[in-house]
């Protein structure tokens, strides 16, 4: 009843507004009476802490849904959709009037702004954190900033540049007439990762680069893998020495 029914009401709302954290509380509170009180509505004792349930059964938990993470999640789906159709109807009206000068993924709060579109940039920011990039022209990659050496695994560069090669993109790393990798130049910047950056095949028809969600083998963003994913985060920042190396989080998303 708690997994199937409960949880699943709040969802319609959760997939478009960010939750007022009270609001989230209550909720949480509702389904944890409902879970540990008597039926005939008497008030029990709770003999564990809602986060300790909300962990996956594999983590001695029951698996029930952090509402304000869930939220998060639901929403990310908006986020998704925002960055890889930006030619839909929604990205035209939303980035037009929100994004016109900073691109969606540097976007803050603007003064004047709706629920909306705070509960849109609330999923941005988990998307943030696993965000990958798949080379095509290279055109619109940087080298120093996007994780795009090795998405799956986060690779990213960080090391002293020389204030020319500040702004350096994925496709200045190649040569412009055969659209091949320049394995002079790529030695010279980035001496440890030249082999990783060497065997990935970037397009010689010009196709657009494009991001890729790392959490999932098929790189599509969703709203179960997007909460598995910001639940594992919350593990591992609360708890940083337990070990999560033994758990095929992919199973279970």
């Amino acid at each position: 009843m708690l997994q199937s029914v409960l949880s699943p009401i709040p969802t319609f709302a959760m997939s478009a507004f960010e939750l007022h954290v009270g609001v989230c509380k209550q909720i949480q509170s509702e389904l944890t009476r409902f879970w540990w009180d008597s039926p005939d509505g008497k008030k029990k004792i709770c003999w564990k802490a809602w986060d300790q349930l909300t962990l996956p059964k594999q983590l001695e938990g029951l698996g029930f849904r952090d509402i304000q993470l869930f939220n998060q999640a639901l929403l990310g789906k908006i986020a998704w959709r925002l960055i890889t159709k930006p030619d839909c109807l929604l990205a035209k009206v939303l980035l037009g009037k929100y994004c016109h000068k900073t691109p969606f993924l540097k976007a803050t709060q603007p003064q004047s702004f709706s629920h909306s579109w705070k509960g849109i940039l609330h999923g941005r920011d988990l998307l943030l954190t696993h965000l990958g990039k798949t080379i095509g022209d290279g055109e619109d990659t940087k080298v120093w900033t996007d994780s795009w050496i090795h998405p799956k695994l986060d690779v990213k560069v960080f090391r002293p540049t020389l204030e020319r090669d500040q702004d350096l993109m994925v496709a200045d790393l190649l040569s412009r007439e055969t659209k091949e990798w320049n394995k002079a130049k790529v030695d010279n910047l980035l001496p440890e990762l030249s082999s990783l950056i060497l065997s990935i095949h970037p397009s010689k028809k010009g196709v657009l680069d494009t991001y890729i969600w790392t959490q999932q083998e098929s790189g599509v963003y969703t709203a179960k893998s997007g909460y598995f994913t910001a639940r594992m985060d919350k593990i591992q920042s609360t708890s940083p020495l337990l070990n999560l190396e033994r758990w095929n989080w992919q199973k279970f998303v």
